[in-house]
Order: C-alpha cells, then structure tokens, then sequence
C-alpha cells in the first residue's frame, strides 16, 4: 500500500511530487474499501431495507486484502456513522494485525448504554472527515486503544450520493511513514521537514527535529520556504529552511 517513488532529484518541487504520490497510495486503497462498503450499503437499500450489521460483516476479507498489502499496516478497517444500521447504534469493523500474516477483530465496547462506551463519533479521524468530506491524516499519535504503537491514522469519508455514513480506515505506524518521507527529504540540499495540520513534524532530515515536535512557529518564518502539496495531503506542509543539510562524512 505503500511505497516509495523513485524521483531522482534535489528540488523541492521534486520533493513535493514524491511526499504526493506517497500519500495518494494510501487514500487510493481507502477509496477502493469505501466503495465496497458503499456496493453492498447501496444494495441492501435498493432491496428496500436498512442495512445491518451483519451485512458489514461479509467485508472483512476486504478489509484483510487491505491490511495484509503492506507489512506497514497495523489496523484497518470501517467506522459507521452512529444510527444508521438496523439493529445496532455503534458500529466498526476494524482488523489488526497480529502476525505477519494474521489479523484479528478489534471489538471494542460500542454499547451506548455502557460507561465505558468507546464514543468513535468524537475521534478526529473520525469527525474531520465527516466534518469536510474530504481524507485526512491524523497524528502522529500514540494508539493507546490497540497497539500502543506511535501512529498516523489515515481515513477516507464513505460518501453515498453525498451522504456520510462513515470512514474507511488504516492505522500505519510511524517508523515505517517517517522512513518513507525521510527518503525524499533526503534528496533535499537544505534541511526540511513534513509538518502536520498542527504544526506537528512528521518526518525530517536533520537530527535538530523529532518526529512529533511542534514546529508550527517556523511556519510563519519568512527564512523558510513553504512547498505546497496536492489536496490528497490534508493540510500538510513541506517546509524548506535557511540551513544547507549537513551531509554524513
């Protein structure tokens, strides 16, 4: 699912296309598990009736073909808008890897009446793209709901005739995403970094930045060089610095 894209050049527009491609491969996987869902959701309507849980659960191999495509992925899978199955108020269908080979259902406790109810519709991969209608990245964070693991969570609205009834999703952890971003910003003279939505670093070349810093200050530097990005990167910044990148002897 995801991959590097051999570009061999030191521009940051060069850059810019790489990070690009990098990102649209996820969304394009997203996309194709959003249609799915979206094929059997239009099905059970046109048979006249409400879609249920037991529907959504005839797409886990789907889900498994997803995970299972990279070693990069984590958890994958779809969250529903609350209230829209017939018999059931909360609902995901989410899978996680737990071998090289194997995935797992993740069952969290979605029972509304439940104290400890796992409130989904309030997550920000879940209510920035039903919110926008538009994928987003979120993070980089740490899943302390399942893997514990320092992650992105990428996620892609399910849009029916430009109704929202949920998200399809994928879990990546952040060694493997940095590295992959790392590669491009390698190809860079001056130093640079990939910054979230927050101002968050996601990956860099120079040993001054960690992942997870907030450098949203630099955002408003004049020194420093905004590289835009294509809409499919949700906000993210490709921000150049005054600094020539100290080479390895």
């Amino acid at each position: 699912m995801v991959t590097a894209v051999p570009i061999d050049s030191d521009s940051p527009h060069h850059c810019a296309q790489r990070i690009n491609a990098t990102i649209a491969e996820v969304f394009s996987s997203l996309q194709s598990l959003a249609g799915e869902v979206g094929q059997v959701w239009k099905a059970r309507e046109a048979d006249g009736r409400q879609p249920s849980s037991q529907d959504m659960k005839q797409l886990q191999p789907a889900i498994d073909r997803l995970a299972l495509r990279t070693e990069s992925c984590v958890g994958a899978g779809f969250i529903l808008q609350p209230g829209l199955l017939a018999d059931s108020q909360l609902y995901m269908e989410w899978r996680r890897r737990i071998g090289e080979r194997k995935l797992q259902s993740l069952s969290p406790n979605v029972n509304p009446r439940s104290a400890n109810c796992f409130h989904y519709e309030d997550k920000p991969w879940f209510s920035v793209p039903r919110e926008s209608g538009q994928p987003a990245a979120i993070g980089p964070y740490v899943d302390v709901y399942c893997t514990g693991m320092y992650i992105l969570t990428f996620s892609q609205p399910i849009l029916l005739d430009g109704r929202f009834i949920g998200i399809a999703g994928a879990d990546l952890p952040m060694h493997h995403i940095e590295r992959l971003f790392t590669r491009s910003l390698m190809h860079l003279p001056q130093e640079a970094l990939l910054l979230s939505p927050e101002g968050r670093v996601v990956a860099s070349n120079t040993a001054d930045w960690a992942v997870g810093d907030l450098a949203y200050s630099l955002l408003k530097d004049s020194a420093c060089k905004v590289v835009p990005l294509d809409d499919s990167a949700n906000a993210w910044s490709l921000l150049c610095l005054p600094v020539s990148r100290r080479l390895a002897a």
